[in-house]
C-alpha cells in the first residue's frame, strides 16, 4: 500500500503544478482579450488648447544653419564667424549660430583660433577647418550642423 501512495504522490503532485501553471496561462489570455474588448469612457485630450500647443511645438521644424560668406579664406585673415554663418528658423526669423568646436583637417581641436568675445577666428595654417555650430530658436528647438572652410596662403 505503501508502495501505491508513493507512485500516486509522484504523479499527481507534478499534475497539480503542471494544470496551476496552465490556469494561470489561459487565464491571463482570457483577461487580456475580455479587456481589450471593453469601451473604457474618458476624455477626448486631442481637442484640448494645451495638447494643440504641444503638437505645434513638436511639429515645428529645426532652424536650418548655412554659410553665407565665402568658403575660401587667406591665412591669418580674420573670419567674423556672424558674417559668414546663419541660422533662420522655421518662420524665417534669423539666429545667430553658435560655436561649438572647430575641427582641423587632422581631427584635432582649433577653437584656440577662435575667441568667444569677438566671435572671430583667424587661423595662421592653411587648411581646412571644420566648424561644429548650433542654433536655437525663440520655441527651444535646437539643430547642429559642420561647415567647412578652406584657409589657403596663395
Amino acid at each position: 500500500m505503501k508502495k501505491i501512495y508513493q507512485a500516486v504522490s509522484e504523479m499527481v503532485l507534478p499534475g497539480i503544478v503542471f494544470s496551476a501553471v496552465v490556469s494561470i496561462l489561459v487565464g491571463a489570455a482570457l483577461f487580456a482579450r475580455i479587456g481589450g474588448r471593453m469601451e473604457t469612457g474618458g476624455e477626448d485630450f486631442s481637442r484640448m488648447a494645451d495638447t494643440q500647443t504641444v503638437q505645434a511645438l513638436c511639429e515645428r521644424e529645426l532652424p536650418v544653419i548655412q554659410c553665407v560668406g565665402k568658403k575660401r579664406w587667406d591665412a591669418g585673415e580674420s573670419i567674423l564667424v556672424q558674417e559668414v554663418f546663419t541660422a533662420l528658423d522655421m518662420d524665417g526669423n534669423i539666429i545667430e549660430p553658435v560655436v561649438l568646436d572647430i575641427i582641423d583637417q587632422d581631427g584635432d581641436s582649433a577653437m584656440g583660433c577662435y575667441n568667444k568675445e569677438t566671435g572671430q577666428a583667424i587661423f595662421t595654417a592653411r587648411g581646412i577647418y571644420t566648424f561644429l555650430l548650433s542654433a536655437t530658436d525663440k520655441q527651444r528647438k535646437r539643430s547642429a550642423g559642420k561647415i567647412s572652410l578652406l584657409v589657403d596662403g596663395r
